[in-house]
């Protein structure tokens, strides 16, 4: 009798200590973290970011010199790619208070090559008229930029001022270069233009500046293949059709800048990477750029086209707030992509999605129809999240809800999605607006606000 009354207390005394470690713990035994369901494994659970790391802000380092690149585009020379300059500096110099410009077409006003390191302050860098002769080359090696650094040569521009009015004339250009500009200003009025362009191991600097284009198809921040800018401060726009804040093949960051695309979607990323701190950012993308495809507007696109064939694309942003002033927020196609948003006031006018992950027709050129889907990885960490998630036959989803996350939306309502995956941690709250279809859930149910909905998984009803 002794004994069992023994057994009995030790029984006891292990409950206790097993409820005391849950509390301890922030959990319940009667409300256990589950695991059911199996994801495809197309679902990308590769997180842009570390579970308790802020986002990393790659930066530049001035004393890096860039590779200098031997790619060319088929049958021109180096010369016949990048044109000509009105004022070339081949040798190390300092200047100051000058005014460089260009009247004739396929020519820089101002041009720094061969290694040179140029410092100038307080100048007027002006491309006054002629047209490029091709748009390809100047938005791929900076043929017609007002200014142009090329051949591993470094510029340093100070309180100065770049001006761009022709067709195919961007304002500055760094391919296979490096250029750093300080408290001065950037704009490109033609159409076909940008701010600020670099690719092949080029490198921008931007601090304090206000960078904008007026053209249609011109972008203000323009990062291809192999090229890295860095934004700190200061104001990007744009006012053109098609003309995105940032068009990102390569690799922009930007920090404590105001960022505002008045007749367009505001980032585009193909393949690249965008990281954003402390932004405020807002697209307005019009009807006009989608009537002849299947796709609603939205803010920020993450695609890859044939060229960036293979190539994952991201987007980062921690604080600030981001705004769809037309359209959904966030659109994904073709690509497997990832987007990690933490502490961002998002917002999007009333009847739009938070994210549409999808195939698209084709005419872009971003894939062959009913052959690009997308498969995108969403981590979104002490921030409030409102609006569907729509994802079709093509496509998959993985959304984790970190930190004091509170969810307000359902994911795959339709239930098309190839697989749709929610991980739901400790502290984050998921609220319906509908019922939800999804492949695997792994969290505490009792943190699922069902409002009379259900959620589904493979079929069985997860919630009551």
């Amino acid at each position: 009798m002794k004994q069992r009354i023994h057994l009995f207390r030790r029984t006891i005394i292990a409950l206790l200590a097993l409820l005391m470690l849950a509390f301890a713990a922030g959990c319940s035994i009667f409300d256990p973290v589950i695991s059911v369901g199996s994801p495809s494994p197309n679902v990308t659970d590769t997180a842009t970011q570390s579970d308790t790391a802020a986002p990393v802000t790659p930066t530049l380092q001035p004393a890096e010199t860039p590779k200098r690149s031997t790619d060319f585009l088929p049958g021109t020379s180096p010369d016949e790619a990048n044109g000509a300059g009105a004022y070339t500096i081949a040798t190390d110099v300092s200047e100051s208070q000058k005014t460089y410009y260009s009247k004739q077409a396929d020519e820089n006003a101002l041009r720094v090559e061969n290694g040179a390191i140029a410092g100038i302050d307080g100048a007027s860098v002006e491309k006054r008229a002629g047209d490029a002769s091709s748009l390809e080359n100047a938005m791929n090696y900076g043929l017609n930029a007002a200014a142009l650094v090329r051949a591993n040569g470094q510029l340093l521009l100070i309180n100065s001022d770049i001006t761009s009015t022709a067709l195919g004339a961007g304002g500055t250009y760094s391919y296979g270069g490096k250029l750093q500009l300080e408290n001065s200003t950037v704009r490109a009025t033609g159409a076909s233009a940008f701010a600020l362009a670099t690719s092949h191991d080029g490198s921008i600097t931007a601090r304090e500046s206000n960078l904008s284009t007026q053209g249609a198809d011109s972008p203000a921040i323009l990062a291809g293949v192999d090229g890295v800018v860095l934004i700190e401060g200061g104001m990007v726009a744009t006012g053109g059709l098609n003309a995105p804040v940032i068009s990102a093949a390569g690799s922009v960051t930007v920090n404590n800048a105001t960022l505002r695309a008045n007749n367009a979607e505001a980032i585009t990323v193909n393949g690249g990477s965008v990281t954003l701190t402390d932004c405020a950012v807002s697209g307005r993308m019009g009807d006009a750029t989608v009537n002849d495809t299947q796709t609603p507007p939205y803010c920020v696109a993450l695609y890859r086209d044939g060229i960036m064939s293979g190539a994952g694309s991201s987007f980062s942003m921690t604080r600030g707030a981001l705004t769809a002033l037309k359209g959904d927020l966030f659109y994904v196609t073709n690509t497997k992509a990832s987007i990690y948003l933490e502490g961002v006031a998002l917002s999007t006018e009333e009847g739009s999605v938070l994210l549409r992950v999808s195939g698209n027709d084709g005419t872009r050129g971003w894939g062959e129809a009913e052959k690009n889907g997308a498969d995108c990885t969403v981590i979104a960490k002490n921030q409030t999240l409102n609006g569907d998630i729509v994802v079709d036959a093509l496509s998959s989803v993985s959304l984790t809800l970190r930190g004091k996350t509170d969810y307000t939306g359902t994911i795959n309502t339709a239930n098309t999605a190839r697989a749709a995956k929610v991980t739901l941690e400790d502290g984050a709250i998921w609220t319906l607006t509908g019922n939800a279809y999804l492949t695997a859930f792994t969290g505490r149910v009792s943190e699922i606000v069902t409002n009379g909905f259900t959620v589904y998984v493979n079929g069985a009803a997860l919630t009551d």
